[in-house]
């Protein structure tokens, strides 16, 4: 080989052999990994085979399984071929390419050996082909590099799949336009974005109300999980509607991750649909409220400063946070940064951050069975206290109030008690 330092790099990943043959098939160089503690003479088979046999150089690296189980690669140099493996892959990849060989007598010391055989990532296993290939064969002049999704696509079942989903697709073209089969308007999709981006909520509710003659696509043949598949859609697309509307990412994606959750727990079809609308209309009422906090109630572009100190609080709001601590962790100075806050938000640093700490205790309040002392140890209050003073100033109520008045059994637990008892 021309770097023979490139067999060393290979098996401190593969921890397994690595062969060098000649053109003729002759066996010139075999590395053994110190971790493989196996002899095992398996290449002859292995090139004896008729897909190995006809292998064209002029075609990308062979990746293949033994048995089902093991998996190797063939890969072409200047002077011949290198035979990588066996190893054993920590994720399910489906190969073109499947041999069958004659395994040993004793079945349990096969078994034992075939599960003693390393373990490798397909993403490393594809790296160390690919470093080998550039670098010990020569590529005609012109032609691009192999990347990691040619060799997969040339060796997996991927492109297979891609040709089924594309059959599937014009079949089933067809078929709607026979039976007279049409979606929702894509307007209307467009339409309900939109509302959640102005943060209109009535002009929400009254596009969600509109009944058309289409009908959603068949996402799966189970009633429940389509309706949780055409549920996680409708709160991906709005939650990214919000954030185009100014919401915060981080609390777009918390109110989606909460509210698909949900839907996941859920086991009526009313409920789910009943959930991802309400989480629609919560997007909408929270632009609607960004909206009318700014000044002229249009959206602005958020100072780059701002939206790190955004970043930073809304990822320790358990903690007790302070300009100071907010200003060291995104490079300001504190001053600097309190006055640059209030003049973009209109607000103070530290009123943003209780606004923050008491909207969360709100939902923390509504929706779990934590203690008040829990809740405000959470969410770095001083004392229980001084989160009940605080949170009363802000909302005008007491924290235990606030649960009385908010905690109800919704027809959400009520969905999943009765799927429960049923």
């Amino acid at each position: 080989m021309k770097n023979p330092y490139l067999l060393t790099h290979i098996l401190s990943h593969l921890h397994s052999i690595v062969r060098v043959f000649g053109n003729s098939g002759a066996l010139l160089e075999e590395s053994v990994s110190e971790d493989f503690h196996f002899t095992i003479n398996d290449w002859p088979q292995i090139l004896a085979h008729p897909l190995i046999r006809s292998y064209d150089p002029a075609q990308p690296p062979l990746l293949f399984s033994v048995n089902e189980k093991l998996v190797y690669a063939w890969v072409p140099t200047d002077g011949g071929f290198c035979l990588l493996g066996p190893t054993q892959l920590t994720e399910e990849v489906k190969f073109r390419h499947k041999l069958s060989l004659p395994q040993r007598t004793d079945n349990e010391a096969e078994t034992a050996w075939a599960e003693a055989v390393p373990y490798c990532s397909i993403n490393v296993f594809v790296e160390d082909i690919l470093l080998l290939y550039h670098l010990e064969y020569r590529i005609p002049e012109g032609a691009p590099p192999l990347d990691s999704q040619q060799l997969l696509a040339t060796n997996c079942t991927y492109e297979q799949i891609r040709h089924q989903a594309l059959k599937e697709f014009y079949t089933t073209v067809f078929e709607n336009v026979e039976n007279g089969f049409a979606h929702n308007p894509y307007n209307h999709e467009v339409r309900e974005c939109a509302c959640v981006r102005r943060g209109d909520v009535e002009g929400l509710r009254r596009v969600l109300s509109e009944a058309y003659p289409g009908r959603y696509g068949k996402l799966s043949e189970d009633p429940i999980r389509q309706a949780i598949n055409l549920g996680i859609v409708a709160i991906t697309l709005t939650s990214r509607a919000a954030i185009d509307g100014g919401l915060h990412y981080e609390t777009s994606f918390y109110l989606s991750d909460v509210f698909i959750q949900q839907m996941e727990a859920c086991h009526d079809i009313i409920t789910i649909e009943s959930l991802y609308r309400n989480a629609e209309l919560q997007y909408a009422q929270l632009v609607h409220e960004l909206l009318v906090q700014k000044e002229g109630n249009m959206p602005v572009k958020e100072n780059r400063h701002i939206s790190h100190c955004k970043d930073y609080i809304f990822a320790h709001l358990h903690e007790k946070l302070t300009v100071q601590k907010i200003a060291d962790a995104i490079g300001l100075e504190a001053n600097y940064l309190s006055a640059l806050f209030r003049k973009c938000e209109n607000v103070s640093l530290k009123q943003f951050i209780l606004h923050e700490k008491i909207e969360l205790a709100k939902n923390l309040l509504a929706y779990s069975d934590y203690s008040y002392i829990h809740i405000a140890t959470s969410l770095g209050f001083s004392s229980q206290s001084h989160m009940g003073a605080e949170f009363k100033k802000v909302i005008g109520m007491t924290p235990r109030a606030y649960r009385i008045a908010n905690s109800e059994d919704d027809f959400v637990k009520e969905s999943m008690d009765l799927a429960e008892n049923s």
